[in-house]
């Protein structure tokens, strides 16, 4: 049987289609490489030795240390940054935020104990739902206005007051809180009364007094 020569080009161009769908996707994408590389001369400023795979003889970043992506996607959703650049004896360190726009199926990010003084910008990470900044020295909260899908956050061991609080009226979905070992002084801040998915708050090793009504599991003080 004949087959037409708009037939053969139909199933040509579909079989190309599959194969584009099926096997363009292997490796980390090139824009996410690239993030990776300047976020690493970020951690690394301005004499640091830090993640010294990444960028090295292995070209898929999805197969670099500390950096884990989505089986289907090869999208990165998954950074664990903890004592990365605390390690390399290097000083304060303040993060651009702009530096993570690539990354936007990241769903976990740790930059736990990393000397980290501030978070310049707005992390605009609509998919990011683990927040963890614990042991650094944030004396302000980030602007989190951009992380509709943030469920947890540790703010744990900083110098955070009870003034900057106010940032966590954006996160309608958060449902665990540290906020051990800070600056905060008085009375609980209101603010958290109204974070209406809260399970677990933790406010241990405060100077704060008196009570909060509000449903969940209480942790720390």
């Amino acid at each position: 049987m004949e087959v037409s020569s708009s037939l053969y080009l139909a199933v040509l161009y579909g079989t190309f289609l599959s194969l584009l769908l099926g096997y363009g996707s292997l490796g980390c994408l090139e824009e996410e490489k690239v993030g990776l590389l300047q976020l690493k001369a970020s951690i690394n400023h301005p004499n640091g030795t830090a993640l010294s795979s990444w960028g090295g003889e292995v070209g898929d970043c999805c197969r670099w240390e500390n950096v884990t992506c989505d089986n289907k996607t090869n999208r990165v959703n998954q950074l664990s940054l903890s004592y990365i650049r605390l390690d390399g004896g290097l000083g304060n360190w303040s993060l651009n935020a702009s530096l993570l726009l690539p990354f936007q199926q990241l769903q976990i990010l740790d930059l736990s104990d990393n000397h980290l003084t501030g978070i310049q910008g707005i992390l605009r990470l609509k998919k990011l739902r683990v927040l963890n900044l614990d042991l650094n020295w944030l004396t302000t909260i980030p602007i989190l206005s951009a992380l509709p899908s943030l469920k947890v956050l540790d703010l744990s061991y900083n110098l955070i007051n009870s003034s900057q609080l106010q940032g966590l009226k954006y996160l309608s979905r958060l449902e665990v809180l540290n906020l051990k070992s800070n600056s905060l002084m008085g009375g609980i801040p209101t603010i958290i009364g109204t974070l209406r998915y809260l399970k677990s708050l933790s406010l241990g090793f405060n100077h704060l007094n008196g009570s909060l009504s509000m449903e969940g599991e209480w942790l720390g003080f």
